[in-house]
This record gives C-alpha cells, sequence and structure tokens, in this order.
C-alpha cells in the first residue's frame, strides 16, 4: 500500500466526513457457475504462481528452497532469542507489542487438504496457512502446526487404527503455488499437540498420504518433487517402520511425480498409483505428457503395473489423474482425467473399473469436461475423486465446482453453491448426508448431502497481496487476496465484505472522502486501470486514457500523492499519472523496465512512491530490477539502479520529512553475490548503502519510515516483520502473537492512532499498537554495535571458532541457537570495552553433553545490532 502516512490536514478532513455503511455482499465470481468457462483468459491461469516464484527467485529460475529454510531458521532463532531475553540486554523494549489478528476470518482462503473421523475432530490444511483443527463441526478453528514453521500443507491423513495420529505431508502438489515448498512429512500422535519430522524433506510438495489399515507401520508418500525444477526426489515413497526410513518404490523420471495413492481396504496389498508428469517455470507450465498414468501393485508396492486396459495410450494428451476406491465395493476403483494442453486442459474423461482395474471404462457422458474451466481450462489445479461410503455408484469430482454421478459417472449433477474450485471433500460413514468440503473460499459443511452448505466464519487462512487503512477510520481496513476479491471490514475480524471481484491487490481510500475508494484485480484490472468508487466500494467504474495492450504487473502499483488526493500514480512497463481523482490518466514516462524477452507478461513495473516532503518527486521500480527517479512530477525520469543488485524490485519508500533520504526493498535470496535487501540512499538515490546487517536472508517486501522517528523503519518480510530503531543498525523481529515465519507481504502505518497493519499471505491481516514502542529522538546514526565473523571450521565436527569485534562499550550476550528457538549454550554474557575477541564453541550444550548433528544458530547480541551466523554440526 503506498499512501500510508496521512498528512494532519487530510486526517483532519476526513475525520469530519461520514462513514458509509458497509457494502451489500456480491457475488464471490462472476461467470464461473457450475459448468461455466472461467473468465481469465488462458495465458493468465495460475499466473499468480508465476508472480510469486518471479518475485523470489529472478534472475534465477527457481526459488533456492535451502536458502528459505535457513532464513526461516534464522527468524525462528531471532523470535525466541527476544522472548526469552531480558529487557536489560535487549537494544528496545518489544515484549509489550502483541499483534491481533484483523481477520478476515469470515472469508476463507485455499484449503488443500481434510481429515477427519465421524464425530471427531476435523483437521484442515491450507495453502500458505498451516494446519488448524476444529472440535466443533467446523464452527470453530485452532492452528496446531504454526510451531514448525512450514505453513504450506498438501495432504492430511489420519491413521485408520489409530484416530489420534495425524500425517501432514507438507507443500502444496498443485500446479498453481503462491506458496513455498515443504519440508517433508510430519506427524503427531496426540491429536496435534506435538509433531515429529519424518523425514522426505527433499520431495518438497506431497500431494498424497495413505496408511495401510492392517498395518499402520506402513506408510505410502505420493510426492511431486520441486515444482519449478527437475530432479530424483519425487514418485511414491513407502515406510515399512513407521517413518523411520523410506523406499522409494515407484520412480518414473525426473519430471514425472506421484499426485494419488489410494489402497485397497479389503486387501490392503493392492494399492493404485497416478503418476504426473509436470514441469513449472515462471514463463511456462507443461502439466501434461506419456509418463503420466496409473499403476498397481499388489505386493504392499514393492513391484508395479502400469494399467492400460481401456484407458486413454500414453502422450500428450494425457494430464493430471485423481484415484478413489469405493469402500463398499473395493473391485470398483475410479480414474478423474484431465487433458494437456493441446485439448485445452479439461476433463479428458471419467474412468472406471469393476475389476480391480485390470480393464477400464469411460463413464462420462455430459457435464464432466466442462468442470475444470471450460476451454481452455486449468485442470492441473484438480486432482480429488471420492465415493461414498455406502454405495460404490455414488462418487464426487472436484473441479471448478463440486459435482455428483449417481450411476457411477456417467451422468452429472451440481451440488450446491460453495465458492470455486474445490479440492477436498470428506464424507461422514456413519451419518447419511454429512459432508465437508474445502476449496479456494474456506472451509464448508452440509448435513442435506449438498443441497445447502455452511461456510466456517472463524478461519483466518487469506492470502492478501495488499492492504489498506482508511485515513478517517482506523478500524476500516482493506485489501486485495488471492482468489477472493478486494475486501474491506469496519467492524473487525468476522465482518469482512467483498467490495471488487476477481484477485485482488492495491487499494486506497481517498482521504478527503472514504466513500471514494480505488481498487484493482489482476494485471492492471487487465489494462482497465485503477478503478474508482463514489459510494464506499458497493459499485465501481472504470477510468479512461489507459492502454489495455500495455504489460501490466500483476499486483500493479499505484500511489497517490500525500498531499493532494486528485494525484494519483499507476504503472505498466511506463507510468500513468491522474490529475483529476483517477477519472482519467496520461502517460507521463516511457518504458521503465528493461523489456526483456518472456512468454509471459514480465518487464513491469512493480512499485511507485511519492515523496511527501517534495510531492513532485516521484520514484518507479521495475520487477527487472531497476529504479527511477523524477523531480518534476513526471516530466523526466532518471535512471538510478546503478549500485543496487539485479532483483524484483518491492518496494520504494521515502523519509516523509527528508526529501533526500529514499529507501528500496528487493526480492530474492542472496545466493553468492552477498547481495542485501534493503538500501538506504541521502542524496535521492545517487548513491546507496545497505542497511540489511542481520536481518535474515529472505524476501523484503515492504518498508514504512515511522513518520514520528525517521531512524525507526518497518520491514515486511517472507519470514515476518522487523524493525529497527536506528536505520538498519540493528533490526528486532517485531511485536509477538503473528505465526512468527509467516510472508508479510505488505505494511500500512495509520499514524495518528499508531496502529500498524500487516497482510500476510496466508493468515489473513494483523495489527499492532505501536504507542508502546518508545518514540525515540532523531539523531546520527550510531556507529556499528558489533561485527562477528564466520564459524571456523563450519560444518564442524569439534570445535568451532570466530572472533567478535565491538566498536564500543556495551553489554553483550553470545549463545548457541538450534533451529527451534531453543538457547543451547550461552558462550559470552557481560559488559564489555571495545576490542576484538576470540570466541570458542567445543560443541557441547549448557550442561556439558555434546550435541547432535545439525543445523545450529550463533547469535551475538549488543546494545543497537544483532548478528546471526549459521553452523553445521556433523
Amino acid at each position: 500500500m503506498r499512501f500510508r502516512h496521512i498528512a494532519s490536514l487530510l486526517t483532519l478532513i476526513a475525520l469530519a466526513t461520514a462513514i458509509p455503511p458497509a457494502p451489500h455482499q456480491r457475488a464471490q465470481r462472476t461467470g464461473r457457475g457450475s459448468f461455466e468457462p472461467r473468465e481469465e483468459p488462458e495465458d493468465a491461469v495460475g499466473l499468480e504462481s508465476a508472480w510469486f516464484v518471479a518475485q523470489r527467485a529472478y534472475p534465477g529460475s527457481e526459488i533456492p528452497h535451502a536458502l528459505y529454510l535457513q532464513a526461516a531458521q534464522q527468524a525462528r532463532v531471532d523470535f525466541a532469542a527476544a522472548l526469552s531475553s531480558s529487557a536489560a540486554s535487549r537494544s528496545v523494549s518489544v515484549a509489550p507489542l502483541q499483534w491481533q489478528n484483523a481477520g478476515p476470518n469470515n472469508i476463507g482462503g485455499r484449503v488443500t487438504a481434510l481429515a477427519a473421523t465421524p464425530g471427531g475432530p476435523i483437521y484442515l490444511g491450507s495453502a500458505n496457512g498451516g494446519v488448524f483443527k476444529s472440535t466443533n463441526g467446523g464452527t470453530n478453528w485452532t492452528p496446531i502446526f504454526d510451531n514448525n514453521g512450514i505453513y504450506s500443507i498438501g495432504a492430511l491423513a489420519l491413521d485408520p487404527n489409530n484416530s489420534s495420529t495425524l500425517y501432514v505431508g507438507t507443500g502444496e502438489a498443485n500446479s498453481s503455488v503462491d506458496s513455498y515448498d515443504g519440508n517433508g512429512l510430519y506427524r503427531s500422535t496426540d491429536a496435534g499437540q506435538s509433531w515429529l519430522l519424518l523425514g522426505l524433506e527433499a520431495t518438497r510438495r506431497i500431494g498424497r498420504v495413505a496408511v495401510d489399515p492392517s498395518n499402520s507401520s506402513r506408510i505410502f508418500v505420493a510426492a511431486m518433487g520441486t515444482q519449478f525444477s527437475t530432479g530424483p526426489d519425487r514418485g511414491l515413497y513407502r515406510s515399512e517402520d513407521g517413518g523411520a526410513s523410506w523406499s522409494q518404490v515407484l520412480f518414473v523420471s525426473d519430471s514425472t511425480g506421484a499426485c494419488d495413492v489410494v489402497i485397497n481396504p479389503a486387501h490392503p496389498e493392492t494399492l493404485y498409483c497416478a503418476t504426473w508428469e509436470r514441469v513449472r517455470r515462471y514463463t511456462y507450465r507443461r502439466a501434461y505428457g506419456p509418463e503420466c498414468g496409473i499403476w498397481r501393485s499388489a505386493d504392499h508396492g514393492s513391484t508395479w503395473t502400469l494399467l492400460a486396459g481401456g484407458l486413454p495410450a500414453p502422450s500428450n494428451d494425457v494430464g493430471r489423474i485423481g484415484l478413489a476406491i469405493a469402500p463398499s465395493r473395493p473391485s470398483t476403483v475410479y480414474a478423474q482425467i484431465v487433458s494437456g494442453v493441446s485439448l485445452g486442459y479439461v476433463g479428458l474423461g471419467f474412468y472406471r473399473s469393476l475389476d480391480g482395474g485390470q480393464n477400464w471404462t469411460r463413464r462420462d457422458v455430459g457435464n464432466f469436461s466442462g468442470n475444470f474451466g471450460g476451454n481452455p481450462g486449468f485442470g492441473w489445479y484438480f486432482g480429488d475423486v471420492v465415493v461414498d461410503p455406502a454405495n460404490a455408484d455414488i462418487v464426487y469430482s472436484l473441479g471448478v465446482s463440486l459435482i455428483r454421478s449417481s450411476d457411477g459417472g456417467a451422468n452429472w449433477s451440481f451440488m450446491g453453491s460453495t465458492h470455486a474450485d474445490q479440492h477436498a471433500l470428506w464424507i461422514d460413514p456413519v451419518t447419511a448426508g454429512h459432508q465437508y468440503g474445502g476449496n479456494d473460499g474456506g472451509f464448508f459443511s452440509t448435513v442435506n448431502g449438498g443441497g445447502g452448505w455452511t461456510k466456517s466464519v472463524d478461519l483466518p487462512i487469506t492470502q492478501f497481496y495488499a492492504g489498506a487503512i482508511d485515513p478517517s477510520n482506523s478500524s476500516r481496513l482493506l485489501g486485495g487476496t488471492q482468489d477472493n476479491n478486494t475486501l474491506q471490514t469496519s467492524t473487525g475480524p468476522g465482518s469482512w465484505t467483498v467490495m471488487l471481484g476477481g484477485d485482488g491487490f492495491q487499494c486506497l481510500v481517498d482521504p478527503t472522502n472514504p466513500l471514494i475508494v480505488f481498487a484493482e484485480y489482476q494485471f492492471g484490472s487487465y489494462g482497465a486501470g485503477l478503478q474508482r468508487s463514489t459510494n464506499g466500494g458497493t459499485a465501481f467504474g472504470s477510468p479512461s486514457g489507459f492502454v489495455g495492450s500495455d504489460r501490466f504487473n500483476w499486483d500493479s502499483p499505484i500511489a497517490m500523492n500525500p498531499r493532494n488526493h486528485n494525484v494519483l500514480l499507476m504503472g505498466s512497463q511506463r507510468v500513468y499519472k491522474s490529475t483529476n481523482n483517477g477519472l482519467s490518466y496520461a502517460i507521463v514516462s516511457g518504458d521503465l523496465t528493461k523489456n526483456l524477452p518472456a512468454s509471459l507478461t514480465f518487464s513491469t513495473l512493480s512499485t511507485l512512491e511519492i515523496s511527501n516532503a517534495d510531492t513532485s518527486l516521484y520514484y518507479a521500480g521495475s520487477d527487472d530490477g531497476k529504479v527511477w527517479r523524477s523531480n518534476n512530477g513526471g516530466g523526466s525520469w532518471t535512471d538510478i539502479s546503478a549500485g543496487l543488485p539485479v532483483r524484483y524490485v518491492t518496494r520504494v519508500a521515502t523519509d516523509p520529512a527528508n526529501a533526500n533520504v529514499v529507501y528500496v526493498t528487493v526480492s530474492g535470496f542472496e545466493q553468492d553475490e552477498h547481495a542485501a535487501h534493503v538500501y538506504r540512499s541521502v542524496d535521492q538515490g545517487a548513491n546507496w548503502t545497505s542497511i540489511s546487517t542481520n536481518l535474515p536472508n529472505a524476501p523484503a517486501n515492504d518498508l514504512i519510515v515511522d513518520p514520528a522517528d525517521s531512524n525507526t523503519l518497518y520491514l515486511a518480510t517472507d519470514v515476518g516483520v522487523y524493525a529497527t530503531r536506528n536505520l538498519g543498525g540493528g533490526w528486532f523481529p517485531l511485536g509477538f502473537g503473528m505465526p512468527e515465519v509467516e510472508v508479510v507481504d505488505d505494511l500500512t502505518l495509520h499514524a495518528p492512532t499508531r496502529t500498524l497493519v500487516a497482510a500476510t499471505h496466508g493468515r489473513s491481516q494483523w495489527k499492532l499498537d505501536l504507542s508502546g514502542l518508545p518514540v525515540a529522538a532523531s539523531g546520527a546514526v550510531p556507529p556499528p554495535a558489533l561485527a562477528l565473523s564466520a564459524p571456523a571450521p563450519n560444518p564442524s565436527h569439534g570445535t568451532a571458532r570466530f572472533t567478535l569485534d565491538l566498536p564500543r562499550e556495551g553489554r553483550v550476550d553470545v549463545a548457541i541457537f538450534d533451529p527451534q528457538g531453543r538457547r543451547v549454550a550461552t558462550l559470552l554474557r557481560a559488559n564489555l570495552a571495545p576490542g576484538r575477541r576470540e570466541l570458542v564453541w567445543s560443541g557441547e550444550d549448557a550442561a556439558g553433553r555434546a550435541t547432535w548433528p545439525g543445523v545450529y544458530y550463533l547469535r551475538a547480541a549488543a546494545t543497537g545490532a544483532v548478528v546471526t551466523r549459521r553452523l553445521v554440526r556433523l
């Protein structure tokens, strides 16, 4: 959100303006009924995934998973250390600052998996919000997986012999991935109270977990492997010892994974596995191929046969496959098969076998193929088939809509209205008509077989791209979300309502009139520009002046002049400017990107800023690494990219009181070039200095300069919110209560009430009252508080040595932490004079015991700074 700092005059004007009533709830998505085609053009389908990975990988081709895990581990260490350290040992007391959930709880987000037992608890996995548990039928939910630091969930499974044992396969396996890779398979034996990692970290994305009903120690995991690269860590895995060790029992190739596995409940030695050839880049998708197929094993997975007997022949026309066995007649097996790209990623056929997979017949005669988004469709997004527990002829197909067949897949009917895009369905085997469903809109339940659905309104898993606050009312929050529109609320977490359809992105409220709201949907509202409402968001109109063929970012940037509400900016590959409050726009720049060749939309502007200190001073940043400055309101532009890394520019932010000071944040991960994520300039971008110091190596997504203290900065990262009181001399995790390493895409500050709001991409929005953070007097930037060398040797079998440089006198705390943030050993805690010291860690914990092999973190804290180093014990 660009318009963050509210000028006093405009705030007073806005406070005198009446607040509009909440708009009426409108349809979640137009043009997507039971079998209607998806409205978005084919090349836009799923591009939220391309945006997510492009932002974090550019100029590389994939997100470096190991670096992300390291950054997340460091963030968890930082949070744990901040909690456990005394106030005297911290540069600032932040313990009183508590994040509060701001919702939405009633909108939901992408649910990827469900597991339940009749009359028992329900477990829910979300795309980027973790695992939740309900003990009252889905009315209320509690997160139970946050302490593991992994929020992308691909599969859930209960042990059929012990309902207190739950398996979580991490990493969403659908091909649309605005989420990080997972970190293997986890198990809880106490209904989610505690967790054990069982391995398979390299598989990254798990599509299904199945437990042998005759032997709970035999577990199968269908793994898709890395999403944006090929490799051997995919296929079907089996454990015979409860997850202590694993064997890869089915492997096809380095670009083909296993997306589904089902076990015959009457003859558990027989199981079926679906393989899926799928490779994604942020420039293209291949989700089909001749290696897509159905396999059968009759010896608990030791050997496999590729099935044919009436199934489509292997070819590029075959795509993702979902499988299901009829519990009441296990010789009946169903397969939902979608097509490849040449046929439009639609339904290729719904197949049934009555003899355990030996022979297959295509069953569908209508209403099946169109349930994957029309033509072109997006069938790669769906992979679930469910059979009624009591009737082998009643089967459900999960696509855009939930559809039902009562004649074994021949004819299909629409099952009531929920949200679009179905990913999970559980049918109660005891109570007829009782079902749970999960889709892109959250969790739904029915007691009459789908005749009517009840939506959960207590599930904070909305994936925000951006947020906003009404300048005249700090209780009125807004934001754009993944697949859940642009939203707003004035009354709390449980009462968010829809303003503008589609995927929502940047939005803002006019500071002089809260009835005037600006918002957009994907790709700059598909080239129509920033949408404008004059009735508080009930209805929107399009401005004039935009060129629809321009290159607009998936999340197109906007900005409002902080002292003149009539001036707005919006970016494509060039800058558009309005001087009449968004009614019309004119182009005020040339192409400010590198205009790199790409098969999908790239080389676009990604951030815009207008300085509060000098409102003729504009900045623009691009997704391909360019930053520009205009000193005359867009009349001319100067390239100020020199000295910055070639990365996706996520934000340009200005000091609200000093026109010479500007900040740039970039995404991606440092690999070998030691590029930083936050840069500062005191000469309008002529020269840049890194102020990343001790920040985790993770994308920085937004930065706010506190207007009450320009030395205080707030930073949104992919591993939480960080702050500094000394212009980056030392950063600390800001506040407690919000999931620690959740992706935070956007920050907004309501300066009059000192309210900071974080928009996360998986756990809705959070509010923080900054009044507990003392406002410091402005002053010169202090010298660096300490420097810490990398441990050597690293990895280490025994003693590791490092040096600590303390430029000025101060209290120093040096300690070793494990990846869960627990203090293993304290190496130094004392008031020290300036100087260099060599320190040694013997590899022992505080009790003198040898530590286990693994990853540890060496953390040094002194007044004004914290430095963390990673150390591997062998």
